[in-house]
């Protein structure tokens, strides 16, 4: 009988407590919300985020994490528009190259392997491009060490769609002198090969 009003009492008392708790947990959770959605002005940042001291409010604080910087995505600053511009420019992209695939593609007997191929260097590097820009201006109020590596990721995005915007503009305009095509598309390669790597260590390091 003492045991069964012992347990009584324990369950009476962990009840009354989980309210409580649950409600230190709400406040907790909206506590570390609100500190994300923080945002500073130009003041208030520390050194390797000042890049333009034109834009002077609307920064996200760098905590990080990049579950805050991904969390980001849902509320308004300074890099909203870079992000989802780029976010669903590689969306697009992405489902425009589907869709040549999968619907256009087979209406044109004459469509060749080769075809195919040059239609994916363009959207490849479409996406690759857009894609890295959104990664980088997601996650740029990560830490110094993350954002320089974003930065780089963002400069070779940009190779990436240069390269695949070359090859379908070198293969239809060339299509009637498929040596000097050839010549071309190399020469392109080989020199932009390079370039990346000066734009990826130009002031990067």
């Amino acid at each position: 009988m003492a045991t069964a009003t012992a347990t009584a009492a324990a369950d009476s008392a962990r009840k009354r407590r989980s309210p409580e708790t649950a409600s230190s947990s709400t406040t907790a959770s909206t506590t570390l919300l609100a500190k994300s959605r923080r945002l500073l002005h130009w003041d208030h940042l520390p050194h390797w985020r000042r890049d333009n001291h034109y834009i002077h409010t609307g920064y996200r604080p760098s905590t990080a994490s990049f579950l805050d910087s991904i969390l980001s995505l849902s509320y308004l600053h300074n890099e909203s528009v870079n992000i989802w511009s780029h976010l669903v420019g590689a969306v697009i992209s992405l489902s425009g190259a589907f869709f040549l695939y999968h619907v256009i593609h087979p209406r044109y007997d004459s469509a060749s392997a080769s075809d195919v191929l040059v239609f994916a260097c363009f959207f490849t590097g479409a996406v690759a491009c857009l894609g890295m820009s959104a990664t980088y201006h997601t996650i740029s109020n990560h830490s110094e060490p993350i954002a320089r590596w974003g930065n780089k990721l963002d400069y070779s995005g940009i190779v990436c769609m240069i390269v695949g915007s070359y090859v379908p503009c070198l293969y239809y305009g060339m299509f009637c002198e498929p040596w000097l095509m050839t010549v071309y598309l190399y020469a392109v390669s080989l020199l932009l090969v390079p370039k990346e790597r000066f734009l990826i260590s130009c002031g990067l390091k």
